[in-house]
């Protein structure tokens, strides 16, 4: 059968050093199981704010496997008018491009951004074909989220556009798939339907990179260029995206505060890009318990992963992401990395329940602090953490990889309404 993915926000495979996410590892399986797959994306790269190829492109991963480009406007900030333009003209320019394509036998798109779901969603219904939408952020509840409650109301007014958007997606979907079943009822709940069997959560795991001796010492040559030697010191690393999403700013106080507590004991390790990768740079500096990378390879931040002892998830204390488990934390615990969190919800229970890390109190960077200072004298403690990891890799080692499951799902999907 022949199956659109629509995803905007991750790396193509074939860019330098790509990591698998989400789509690129469905789009693998189910190109491997013989469909033919076409995935969607934006000529704009979203994390290092690049045009691709700067034009509607074709991309051929296998005989069975391509990617498309839609030409894109681009932008400097993740969050702006300029955004929010170029969701909506990448979105038309889809619908344009679709228009003399090849029909497939399904759509599976990620939402954000709701433009692109909206349009796939109405493509469905003109053709009669099931339209799947996988949710990966609470959008535009996202938002509200970060802003003041005071502010909250406005906020909802000024993003009415987008609910009245996401109601008609989420109502016009086949199904509706995300991370967790709490990801899965909030779309429902935008639109005031019931769950059917076929709205279900997805858990995708991570798999580390098997890198051969050649691969290791130049990544390692690598960070030693960048000013990273390893040392005894216990190790917290943060590797992701520096946005809006983290709090940044309790992590470079936190740090200041372990100058103080811990001196030469502990270090923060945070590496990526952003928005605020420069910013977060400028003020770690002179921070001796704070170290900033740019993003890594995969294999260099394996290196930095082999010397941790903690992951640390320093998610903003809202719903987005108390309803979730990123993938992040999945990836450091398949590195073996206990978590450093101070999310409620998802990722608190995940913590307490199965012992596999420890938890501080959001947004207060003494408490942070304290917590990696203590955890600094406790190699005990730190091990049995480790230990749990390991047991709870275990129990999750017998359940269907997300990947496959999601394969089979949406095969399954297709071919009833075929």
């Amino acid at each position: 059968m022949r199956i659109w993915l629509i995803t905007p926000f991750e790396p193509i495979p074939t860019e330098t050093e790509a990591r698998s996410m989400r789509a690129g590892m469905l789009a693998a399986d189910l190109a491997e199981r013989g469909h033919d797959v076409v995935w969607w994306t934006p000529d704009f790269e979203h994390y290092d704010k690049r045009h691709r190829t700067g034009s509607d492109s074709r991309i051929k991963v296998k005989d069975n496997y391509e990617v498309r480009l839609v030409k894109s406007l681009g932008y400097r900030s993740h969050v702006g008018p300029r955004r929010l333009l170029n969701n909506h003209l990448i979105a038309r320019r889809w619908s344009r491009l679709t228009a003399g394509a090849p029909r497939p036998d399904l759509i599976f798109s990620a939402w954000p951004t709701p433009d692109l779901s909206l349009a796939a969603v109405r493509y469905g219904r003109q053709n009669s074909l099931p339209v799947v939408i996988d949710v990966r952020d609470l959008w535009p509840d996202l938002w509200l989220g970060i802003l003041p409650p005071a502010l909250r109301s406005t906020g909802r007014l000024i993003l009415s556009r987008y609910y009245r958007m996401a109601s008609e997606a989420m109502a016009g979907a086949a199904a509706i798939t995300g991370p967790t079943s709490e990801y899965v009822d909030w779309a429902l709940d935008l639109c005031g339907r019931a769950r059917k069997e076929a709205d279900r959560p997805f858990e995708f795991g991570f798999e580390p990179q098997q890198a051969d001796e050649k691969s290791i010492m130049a990544a390692r040559a690598r960070l030693k260029e960048l000013g990273h030697v390893p040392d005894d010191r216990v190790q917290v690393v943060f590797a992701g995206t520096f946005g809006r999403s983290f709090e940044f700013d309790t992590i470079l106080e936190a740090g200041r505060r372990l100058d103080g507590i811990a001196t030469g004991r502990t270090r923060i390790i945070l590496c990526g890009s952003g928005d605020r990768w420069q910013q977060v740079a400028d003020e770690a500096k002179g921070t001796d318990s704070l170290r900033v990378l740019p993003r890594l390879s995969l294999v260099e931040l394996q290196q930095i992963y082999a010397e941790s002892s903690f992951g640390l998830a320093p998610y903003r204390n809202i719903e987005n992401f108390q309803k979730n488990v990123p993938n992040k934390i999945n990836e450091y615990l398949r590195m073996g990395l206990p978590i450093l969190s101070g999310v409620d919800g998802r990722m608190a229970d995940l913590i307490t329940r199965h012992g596999v890390g420890k938890r501080y109190l959001a947004g207060d960077p003494d408490s942070l602090a304290r917590s990696i200072a203590s955890l600094s004298e406790k190699p005990d403690e730190i091990e049995t953490l480790r230990r749990n990891v390991n047991v709870h890799l275990q129990d999750a080692d017998s359940t269907p990889p997300g990947t496959r499951a999601l394969a089979d799902h949406l095969e399954g999907i297709a071919e009833r309404r075929s």
